[in-house]
């Protein structure tokens, strides 16, 4: 086929096997097809296409897109020879990662925008327990927490966290006696007890289990369906990343227009045209913060996060910690020094962190155990270069150790920055309003995706791409290879991947016994 356009009657069997491996678009009258046959045809090629979609003949054209350098014989705009056997795999790769992760995406989406919001959220929700009204200077923290404590005689003090700027409270954190909770959770029953810290009296208290941010955490994770539904999510997020990766391939332009197309999509064009600028837009658009988002978010989930974790210990990349052992010197200083959550000595641990630099929203928590100091951390994460937390010997007020950001090794820092970000915590508000609007651009980018696949699927089918198995083994190894790697690094992807190989050879071997071995 030469430069200019060529036309000829085929069957639709023909036309389909003829898109699979053809850069220009397949349109026509073809012998018994409808019109959401023909753009069904029109699709499979596995890139994107320009020209008609319902006209007269059947019509094999070239890309309004050339490609550069076309190889010898090939017409001009078809994609390297190379990329032939590729494109194909990786459209259906995309298709099968949008059409499936894209309902569970959305839901991520839109409740990771509540939790977002969360810190304004629970600003309403608890106004009288979060602000202080009484005017002067603070009372000793010894002395709001005791007031604290008042609230629940014999509950365990967990953590405090003193009033960082006029008009805020201090946090009292106690816990039943005994209580327990799973690691990185609340513990079962610790409530946290707000103090006016100029009157020490009680402003009120919120159980740490019932917090917004729990609830709304709990909801984005697992719909409140419990561990059970965490996989599910981890595997929407793994095809997620498939997909984006798949989709800037299949994106890509080879030529100035495809450039152009991205800053002026097509709006008035209408059809499946409009739509498909609409879902490239956005999706390039946001590509870089989408997958920052997927890639931390999976640094939480059961097996993926575990691979990380594993890697970090390996490469000694955790995040530091402070060492709270005392010597036993230091330990004769203070033999009647209060020891396992008892407030004695919450004012000279405050003070030596004072003197040590720590400034603005703290949290202290007392010594676990008899011989251990307490320790001091910032906890504002907005800009966490300045994260600093040290451990206080509670009897002498002495720094027996601290550890800052310059202590974290490079790929702890990456990590906390990455997940700082994905809960719109890094630089406030400006962070909760980019995840808000990327949040936006993800809902239209699904939006686009769904309503493509609805303009060209065949009347009572579904749609989807041919089948995957048999196009693998055109992929490059290197190719291979790769994905194979990622589908150990993320195993809900690949036990996934295999399980849909072999349903579809099964389905295959059911509608067409004769070839199931093809």
């Amino acid at each position: 086929m030469g430069s200019q356009a060529q036309s000829h009657w085929v069957s639709l069997p023909e036309a389909f096997a003829a898109s699979l491996y053809t850069r220009g678009p397949v349109t026509g009258d073809l012998p018994g097809a409808t019109g959401n046959q023909r753009r069904r045809v029109d699709d499979y090629r596995g890139v994107g296409t320009d020209q008609a979609e319902e006209v007269g003949t059947v019509t094999v054209t070239a890309d309004p897109d050339p490609d550069p350098a076309p190889g010898p014989g090939q017409p001009e705009g078809a994609p390297p020879q190379r990329e032939r056997p590729l494109r194909p795999v990786l459209w259906r790769l995309h298709f099968l990662g949008g059409f499936l992760a894209a309902p569970v995406v959305l839901s991520l989406a839109l409740t990771g925008v509540l939790f977002a919001w969360n810190p304004q959220i629970e600003a309403v929700l608890h106004t009288d327990a979060l602000t202080a009204v009484a005017a002067g200077q603070p009372q000793p923290l010894s002395e709001q927490v005791a007031a604290a404590g008042s609230e629940h005689p014999g509950w365990t003090l967990m953590a405090v966290t003193p009033a960082a700027e006029p008009g805020a409270t201090t946090g009292v954190t106690l816990a039943p006696e005994g209580a327990g909770g799973a690691e990185s959770e609340p513990v079962d029953g610790a409530t946290t007890v707000y103090v006016d810290p100029a009157s020490a009296t009680v402003t009120g208290q919120i159980v740490e289990t019932s917090r917004p941010s729990e609830w709304l955490r709990t909801l984005h994770s697992s719909w409140h369906l419990g561990p059970m539904a965490e996989p599910l999510t981890e595997l929407a997020a793994s095809w997620v990343l498939v997909s984006l990766l798949t989709g800037l391939y299949l994106w890509w332009p080879r030529g100035k227009r495809g450039w152009a197309r991205l800053l002026r999509p097509r709006w008035r064009a209408g059809g499946r045209r409009a739509w498909r600028d609409v879902h490239t837009t956005l999706g390039v658009g946001i590509f870089v913060l989408l997958l920052g988002m997927v890639g931390t978010g999976l640094t939480w989930t059961n097996y993926a996060g575990a691979w990380l974790d594993a890697v970090r210990a390996g490469l000694s990349s955790g995040t530091p910690a402070v060492s709270t052992g005392l010597a036993a010197e230091s330990t004769g200083h203070h033999v009647a020094a209060p020891q396992g959550g008892d407030a004695g000595g919450i004012d000279t641990v405050a003070a030596s962190a004072a003197r040590a630099g720590l400034s603005g929203p703290l949290e202290i928590t007392p010594a676990g155990q008899a011989g251990s100091a307490w320790t001091v951390a910032t906890v504002d994460d907005r800009w966490p270069v300045e994260l600093t937390t040290v451990a206080v010997d509670p009897g002498s007020g002495q720094v027996v150790d601290r550890v800052g950001w310059a202590d974290y090794p490079l790929l702890a820092k990456a990590t906390t920055l990455g997940i700082d970000f994905h809960q719109a915590t890094l630089f406030g508000l400006a962070n909760q309003i980019l995840l808000t609007a990327m949040a936006i651009a993800l809902v239209g980018l699904i939006v686009a995706g769904y309503r493509m696949w609805w303009r060209r699927r065949p009347a009572g089918g579904l749609g989807a791409p041919p089948r995957v198995g048999p196009l693998l083994r055109t992929v490059p190894v290197p190719l291979l290879v790769g994905f194979a790697v990622l589908m150990v690094a993320l195993p809900t992807l690949g036990v996934s991947f295999l399980v849909y190989l072999a349903v579809e050879r099964v389905v295959r071997s059911v509608r067409c016994p004769a070839r199931s071995g093809a």
